[in-house]
C-alpha cells in the first residue's frame, strides 16, 4: 500500500520492535479493555469512601458519577472491533 521505501522500514522496524503496537496501528488487532485498570480505580476509591460518613461519600460517589457519564457514554458508544460493514463508494 505504501510505496516509500523509508515508511515500510520503518513499519518493519516497528513490526519486528513491539509487534502488539504496530498491530493496533494497522487496526489488525482488537484493543482489550482491562479490568486490571478498572480495580487499580476502584478499589483505593471504594477504601476512602468507606473511610468518610455516610452522607459524604453518597455526595462524593454521586459527583463522581455525574462528572463520569459523559466519558462512560463515549467508552460505550465505541465499536469494540471497529465497523462492521465496509465503506460505501
Amino acid at each position: 500500500m505504501n510505496d516509500d521505501q523509508a515508511l515500510r522500514l520503518l513499519e518493519a522496524g516497528l513490526e519486528h520492535d513491539d509487534p502488539r503496537l504496530a498491530a493496533l496501528l494497522t487496526g489488525s488487532a482488537d484493543p482489550r479493555r482491562s479490568r486490571r485498570a478498572w480495580l487499580l480505580v476502584l478499589v483505593p476509591g471504594l477504601s476512602a469512601l468507606a473511610l468518610l460518613p455516610l452522607t459524604a461519600a453518597i455526595g462524593v460517589a454521586s459527583l463522581l458519577l455525574v462528572l463520569a457519564s459523559p466519558l462512560i457514554v463515549c467508552w460505550a458508544c465505541t465499536p469494540s472491533r471497529g465497523p462492521q460493514h465496509p465503506p460505501i463508494g
